[in-house]
């Protein structure tokens, strides 16, 4: 006769062997995004900044929660160049700012766009995700043509090529 401790037990490792099958599942799924990507490390912490990207296995979900994350780090750089504007140190500064507020608002609209067509147009999606990636490097672009050096923008540049990338690879598995 079975006891009802030795039952709990069993169920309760069945359990467990369950959900840690399940989240290696998740694991393989992100890190092999990451994999991929340009810095392995950044995109791990970025993706699992979401804590619905450790439990997805659809890579179209996955697909979506880089872009919204895509989405929200562009606005909060463009607030940033918005910022950055206002204090209006004036010259080649201001000039480049001005530039780069342009290219990340094409930026937003990029994100938002593949956002959108993630549910019927991969290939457009992944464009525009691509794109928004290179319209990061007009503001880079401007940087260094006007020698101007704003260091927490050239590390927001760089967060957003990153997330246009995972992007990119992402929709690419699609």
């Amino acid at each position: 006769m079975d006891s009802p401790t030795l039952k709990i037990s069993t169920l309760s490792l069945f359990l467990f062997l369950f959900l840690s099958s399940t989240q290696a599942q998740t694991s393989n799924l992100v890190d092999s995004v990451c994999k991929e990507t340009l810095d392995y490390t950044k995109c791990l912490e970025a993706l699992e900044s979401d804590p619905k990207s450790k439990t997805t296995t659809d890579l179209k979900v996955l697909a979506k929660i880089a872009v919204q994350l895509s989405i929200s780090n562009a606005k909060g750089s463009l607030s940033f160049i918005h910022d950055e504007i206002k204090k209006g140190t004036g010259g080649a500064q201001q000039e480049a700012l001005e530039k780069c507020a342009s290219s990340y608002e094409t930026v937003v609209e990029s994100f938002n766009s593949a956002l959108i067509e993630l549910d019927d147009d991969v290939l457009s999606a992944n464009y525009d995700i691509k794109v928004a990636g290179d319209d990061v490097d007009s503001c880079k672009s401007e940087l260094v043509s006007k020698k101007v050096e704003i260091p927490a923008l050239s590390d927001r540049n760089d967060q957003v090529k990153l997330y246009s990338n995972i992007g990119f690879v992402i929709t690419n598995k699609l």
